[in-house]
């Protein structure tokens, strides 16, 4: 048998052409070593993303709230939940990405996740880390970047992630 794409002669046992022609399913595929650059189809808009944050920054908000409420009964009770509220906020800024799936909750509710740009494996807490402590630390200035094709902001660069979606597409 030739192959319909290319005329070379397919060896007995080869489900696919040295040109990406597949024989079995009769459609050509990539060669696998064959560089691909990854899809913009399914990445989070600039709205989900923003909205995302927004949430995200609203339950820790939240916690620090929650925390201080005490403060109003006792002083040095509503210093140490304070203290506890804070400390959750923080810690929930910078590791949520790598809950499970790479949902923080604002992503879940806005139906994207972070994941590794190369494996499309759900974001883990250290590049959760990395990528938010960016943020933290360069503000407006790590943002500006997420306008180019990938959309990925300084922190997202630097631990190999993209925010896509993880709801219907349309």
């Amino acid at each position: 048998m030739y192959c319909p794409k290319c005329g070379q002669l397919k060896t007995s046992n080869a489900s696919t052409c040295e040109c990406g022609w597949d024989f079995d399913s009769n459609f050509v595929r990539p060669p696998s070593f064959a560089s691909h650059e990854p899809s913009t189809d399914n990445l989070a808009s600039l709205s989900q993303r923003f909205f995302g944050q927004i949430l995200d920054s609203l339950v820790a908000i939240a916690a620090i709230l929650v925390g201080a409420i005490p403060a109003a009964v006792s002083k040095p009770i509503g210093g140490i939940t304070f203290l506890c509220g804070l400390g959750f906020a923080l810690f929930y800024l910078l590791f949520a990405d790598g809950f499970q799936g790479g949902h923080s909750y604002g992503k879940r509710v806005m139906q994207t996740a972070v994941v590794d740009a190369t494996t499309g494996e759900p974001c883990t807490f250290g590049k959760s880390f990395l990528r938010n402590l960016l943020l933290s630390v360069l503000g407006v200035i790590d943002w500006v970047f997420i306008f180019g094709r990938m959309r990925q902001r300084l922190g997202d660069k630097a631990a190999n992630t993209i925010v896509i979606k993880t709801g219907p597409r349309g």
